[in-house]
């Protein structure tokens, strides 16, 4: 995402978290099984074209809004195989934070869709279940931020050392997503450590973004598909 000119730092830095999850999570599951147990980006597919034709991108409203989400579940209960190829993309992240905001309304709207889909088998969807539930649980997760201090209720040792291994691994993301990101040839030591400081310090506003987007997302219309905007104007020289 930082490749080239950054548009918006604030959303650059927040998506951060995606490069680790992509680089992480999604690498792993093709990797070692073949198989899109969490989904995919349809940002990054690479398909064989008679695979593309049986699977098709076309399956109604359900399949129009995470369409690369959908796809990868129907090639899954069809019997194709996954891989993880080594390479390098460019993305841009959304130029604004209500893109950014939309943009994970729809994403979250979309794997509902998916999930509750008759047309795939639960068998092939039940780690994709789990995912999208842990996320539309998210206001429950940052409200024990406030009700923990207000209303402290006494937890057993492995609770407690597992809720604080999550964020240290959220924390880790962040890091591990700007290390991978940017250049610190190109940046320089100074630059390089504030956009690692930069990215924990979009923590916060991101944890809103997300609670707004899943509540609006469980809530709102859910076949309404949002067009991020990223034209990139290009300056004419003479």
């Amino acid at each position: 995402y930082a490749n080239e000119n950054v548009v918006n730092w604030m959303t650059t830095l927040a998506d951060c978290f995606r490069v680790a999850d992509d680089m992480g999570k999604l690498r792993f599951q093709f990797q070692i099984f073949h198989r899109p147990l969490f989904s995919w980006k349809g940002s990054y597919v690479v398909t064989q074209a008679g695979a593309e034709r049986k699977v098709s991108f076309d399956h109604g409203l359900d399949g129009s809004v995470a369409e690369d989400c959908f796809f990868s579940m129907v090639a899954y209960k069809e019997g194709y195989t996954f891989n993880f190829i080594q390479g390098e993309m460019w993305e841009k992240s959304p130029f604004t934070l209500w893109d950014f905001l939309q943009q994970r309304k729809r994403w979250l709207q979309g794997i509902f869709l998916v999930v509750h889909s008759p047309a795939i088998p639960f068998r092939n969807k039940v780690f994709l279940a789990c995912a999208l539930y842990s996320w539309a649980t998210i206001p429950l997760s940052t409200s024990n931020i406030i009700l923990a201090g207000l209303c402290p209720i006494p937890c057993w040792q492995i609770i407690n050392f597992l809720c604080a291994f999550v964020g240290a691994m959220n924390i880790y993301m962040y890091i591990f997503g700007v290390i991978k990101s940017f250049s610190l040839y190109r940046l320089g030591v100074f630059k390089f450590c504030l956009c690692l400081v930069g990215a924990l310090c979009t923590v916060p506003i991101n944890i809103v973004i997300e609670n707004v987007a899943v509540i609006w997302g469980c809530f709102g219309k859910k076949h309404h598909f949002y067009v991020v905007n990223k034209d990139v104007k290009s300056t004419l020289t003479v």
